[in-house]
């Protein structure tokens, strides 16, 4: 009997001796930080509501009663579109782990995005590869969105669903690479943008003043009146943006804060 519990103590000691790398390992491997997830995951849902209901509200406002329910849905159907695409290509085009300065590839279909991967680590903070992806994705469908400004009532539905398309694929995700990618060609000068100023807010207003020269004016334009369907309804889109602000500038502030070398 003695000799039996003998074996069975040495057996399991070796076990345990062979175990102790599995465990390092384990430790070793970066594990999300709860407490950097949460407030990402809610600064997220901020940037979201800038653009259902905030945007959607702010410009279907500034617009006729006849095409406030046009401007709406383009800004429905946009944000809901790029987001789409965000997750086929645009993520592995903006942040891929492959590229130039230009852009990057290799993550398409998020094939190389897991539970357990993780979008950068500074010691042990790290936080979720889908909520990193994610928060961005909401910069992407309000930068579209933003654009949309510029075409009010000048644009057909399928023109414009085709537009968004093209734009993001061939301006937006370049440009969002460039500046907020380790590597690209504007993050390498040394870019610093906090909150979007070149990514979201240079980038949609000079490609709507392109897009509003290349449509022209509104049919009717100067002669007929073209008076605001609500400035009520404006006035609330403008809250909403202004309380969901608190999510986009202090998210990318904080993220700067924590990882400096983190787009």
């Amino acid at each position: 009997m003695i000799r039996k519990y003998i074996c069975g103590a040495g057996a399991l000691g070796v076990t345990a001796f062979a175990a102790v790398p599995a465990w390092a390992a384990e430790a070793a491997a970066p594990v999300a930080n709860p407490g950097n997830n949460a407030w990402m995951m809610t600064a997220t849902v901020l940037v979201l509501m800038m653009i259902l209901p905030g945007l959607a509200l702010f410009y279907g406002g500034l617009t006729r009663s006849k095409n406030m329910l046009s401007t709406m849905t383009q800004i429905g159907a946009t944000a809901a579109l790029a987001m789409v695409i965000w997750v086929l290509w645009g993520y592995s085009t903006a942040f891929g782990p492959e590229g130039n300065a230009f852009f990057s590839w290799g993550n398409l279909f998020l094939a190389q995005t897991t539970i357990d991967s993780t979008a950068a680590t500074f010691s042990d903070e790290v936080i979720s590869e889908y909520v990193f992806l994610s928060f961005q994705m909401t910069f992407a469908a309000i930068t579209a969105s933003l654009v949309l400004g510029a075409t009010a009532e000048r644009m057909k539905f399928s023109a414009t669903m085709i537009f968004v398309i093209v734009w993001l694929t061939i301006v937006y995700f370049p440009i969002a690479h460039m500046v907020w990618a380790g590597g690209g060609l504007i993050f390498e000068w040394g870019a610093l943008d906090f909150a979007g100023g070149t990514v979201v807010h240079i980038n949609a207003g000079v490609s709507g003043l392109v897009l509003a020269y290349m449509l022209g004016k509104r049919k009717g334009y100067p002669s007929e009146p073209m008076p605001p369907h609500s400035l009520t309804l404006t006035m609330v889109g403008t809250g909403l943006l202004w309380v969901g602000w608190f999510g986009s500038t202090p998210g990318r502030n904080w993220k700067r804060t924590a990882w400096p070398g983190w787009p």
